[in-house]
């Protein structure tokens, strides 16, 4: 028999223990290698709306942000790695007492791995979904990425015709990290599923040292899904397969050292 201790942080079963539960006390989560490829692109602010939770507004650009991450030397999962792609969209977060918080609203985050799934969904409300994930970076002059699920390929994207940058600009590219504000709804229903037991917006801080720089020219294609080929996610890929890409605005190649999630305590937007 164990007693729950209502002070303490459990990551279920409770019976064991998942990671550490303040990793900001130590630095954060150390990732000893990642590379992320991401696509930006620009596309219609009344159908983008859609993606936002009442407080947010849309920043002055609708922007919407595609961004893989290919994680390395991971020293929670004893070395091992994983891939994930988030949706981001720049955003503005006016709440009651919070005001004029901009940064980027996590739309949906897909992994290919079950343990960052269980600790970003339950910690930090990140609004984390398993595919597979097919990725290959850095080959040649391009990076190149795919989503699917139960073999259906929903989201294909390309960075292309990479230049390198210079490291001159390393220093600001580590600053932005930094300074990001990336938010998340932390929701979770009720037993009952007739409301919210929690939901409120968090802000997740992370840093890293930028040891490679290229930017170059980007492409996405989403497609959409029927309810057999993605029973569970369809709604959520439909919506982003319904956003028009009126204008590539950026894509980039970056590879991190040290990468350092929740190096910082998250904390709570009201």
């Amino acid at each position: 028999m164990y007693e729950i201790d209502p002070k303490k942080c459990y990551t279920m079963p409770t019976c064991s223990a998942f990671r550490d539960p303040k990793p900001w006390e130590s630095g954060g989560m150390r990732y000893g290698k990642v590379t992320t490829a991401s696509v930006s692109f620009l596309t219609d602010p009344a159908i983008v709306q859609q993606c936002l939770p009442v407080p947010f507004d849309l920043a002055d650009e609708p922007i919407v942000s595609v961004t893989l991450q290919q994680c390395e030397d991971v020293d929670w999962l004893a070395g091992h790695g994983y891939n994930l792609v988030g949706v981001d969209v720049s955003s503005v977060f006016n709440g009651d007492v919070d005001r004029d918080v901009a940064g980027a609203f996590c739309v949906v985050m897909w992994e290919d791995m079950c343990e960052p799934i269980i600790g970003g969904r339950d910690h930090s409300g990140v609004p984390k979904i398993y595919c597979e994930i097919d990725t290959k970076l850095i080959t040649d002059d391009s990076s190149q990425c795919a989503l699917s699920r139960f073999g259906h390929t929903f989201m294909e994207f390309e960075v292309r015709d990479l230049v390198k940058e210079n490291k001159n600009t390393y220093p600001a590219i580590e600053q932005a990290r930094r300074d990001h504000k990336w938010m998340n709804l932390k929701h979770f229903p009720t037993l009952e599923n007739d409301g919210a037991d929690v939901s409120y917006v968090t802000v997740y801080p992370s840093s890293g040292q930028c040891v490679g720089a290229w930017s170059g020219q980007g492409s996405i294609e989403m497609q959409t899904a029927t309810p057999r080929q993605a029973p569970t996610q369809h709604d959520i890929i439909n919506l982003l397969a319904s956003l028009p890409i009126l204008e590539i605005k950026s894509a980039n190649v970056r590879h991190w050292k040290e990468v350092r999630a929740i190096d910082r305590k998250p904390y709570r937007l009201r």
